[in-house]
């Protein structure tokens, strides 16, 4: 568990009840929390995590991590998970979502920026909790930070489905994105007030761990070690047909934020340090 004065963060991952081998890969060091989960079959979907997870520690090495450093990151991963795919005679490819703080965190904890990044291209997921005074998750108040990049979200925010049907009629792993894709990718940004609790998965746990079951397992593990490994162990008891990664991070603010917590998707090029003041006053709507 990687541990900061104002940040202590615990990643795991299994393999499951069914693969023949683990295509998840993940990323906990120096304020770069990221899940990336492989597909493309074996050997390419587990290189394609790999691969795209590399570049994200080397993201972490650096001291600043502007928008633009992550985007080039991600055009590189782009490229040589493309280029993979090309050599295996197929597509290779991986989601990747997670939290990317925009300064290295120091060991006296005053790096801490008014807001961090979240990106995803895929069908992993990040969510965010609330935490009590005590420093337990708030189950009520779990939220999903990222939108899923599939052909069933596509369905419900075009209005042709209802959740409900979507749900029935939508393989829930058709995805529309995923890094190594032909026709490239276009990641969603958010930015994020640093506080709370979050949790950045493979779809290996939400697809066996509804998200009532995610947020009373959060709420009873206030260390976030144990908190991810009851979800890796709950995605397990449900069946573990998938691959499970879990990255559980929690921050605490140098100041109490008053208003509710809430996420804010960037426009296209727009960086923390010059977020326009409509956006920033969305983040507490």
């Amino acid at each position: 568990m990687s541990e900061h004065p104002h940040i202590r963060a615990a990643m795991g991952s299994d393999i499951g009840r069914k693969r023949r081998n683990n295509q998840d890969s993940g990323v906990n060091e120096s304020g770069v929390y990221m899940v990336c989960d492989g597909m493309g079959g074996g050997v390419g979907g587990e290189r394609a995590s790999a691969l795209t997870a590399e570049h994200f520690k080397a993201i972490a090495g650096e001291p600043i991590r502007s928008r633009q450093i992550i985007e080039s990151a991600l055009d590189t991963a782009q490229d040589d998970v493309y280029e993979l795919g090309q050599d295996l005679g197929g597509v290779a490819g991986t989601t990747a979502t997670g939290i990317i703080l925009p300064a290295r965190p120091g060991e006296d904890g005053n790096e801490q920026a008014p807001l961090w990044y979240v990106i995803n291209v895929g069908d992993s997921r990040t969510y965010h909790f609330d935490l009590d005074a005590r420093g337990n998750a708030i189950a009520s108040s779990i939220s999903h930070v990222t939108k899923d990049h599939s052909q069933r979200q596509q369905a419900i925010d075009a209005g042709l489905m209802s959740p409900q049907m979507a749900n029935a009629t939508i393989p829930r792993n058709v995805i529309t994105q995923c890094i190594g894709a032909p026709q490239g990718v276009r990641p969603d940004f958010y930015a994020v007030v640093p506080s709370g609790r979050f949790v950045v998965c493979s779809d290996g746990l939400y697809s066996e761990v509804p998200d009532a079951q995610i947020a009373a397992i959060c709420q009873a593990n206030p260390d976030p070690e144990r908190a991810m490994e009851a979800l890796v162990k709950a995605a397990l008891a449900a069946g573990g047909k998938d691959n499970i990664t879990v990255i559980v991070v929690d921050v605490w603010p140098d100041r109490p934020y008053d208003e509710p917590w809430h996420a804010s998707k960037l426009d296209d090029g727009e960086e923390l340090e010059t977020i326009g003041d409509i956006t920033l006053d969305s983040l507490h709507t």
